[in-house]
């Protein structure tokens, strides 16, 4: 982590705010195996029904499993659904 994400961090223990909130530091929801909501993206690098690859601040995020689908996008979060067997930064 450099000294500008520590700072970020710092501000944002101090506030009581989640990290999320006030920086661009991604946020994954998983919901049961079914669902995945990643906030904070910044594009989606690679997909198929097995495998999507979102690319993120923080790195690449990974979301393994079968009849992947993207049920909805914005700006802000993407929502891949399916069956879910694993979520890994890469």
């Amino acid at each position: 982590m450099g000294k500008k994400e520590k700072t970020i961090s710092r501000v944002a223990e101090a506030l009581d705010l989640p990290l999320d909130a006030i920086s661009n530091t991604p946020r994954i929801e998983l919901i049961g195996r079914e669902k995945v909501i990643c906030e904070n993206f910044r594009g989606i690098i690679d997909y198929n029904e097995n495998s999507f690859k979102i690319n993120t601040l923080s790195g690449i995020i990974k979301i393994d499993g079968d009849e992947l689908l993207i049920s909805s996008i914005t700006d802000e979060e993407v929502c891949v659904t399916g069956n879910i067997v694993r979520v890994e930064f890469i």
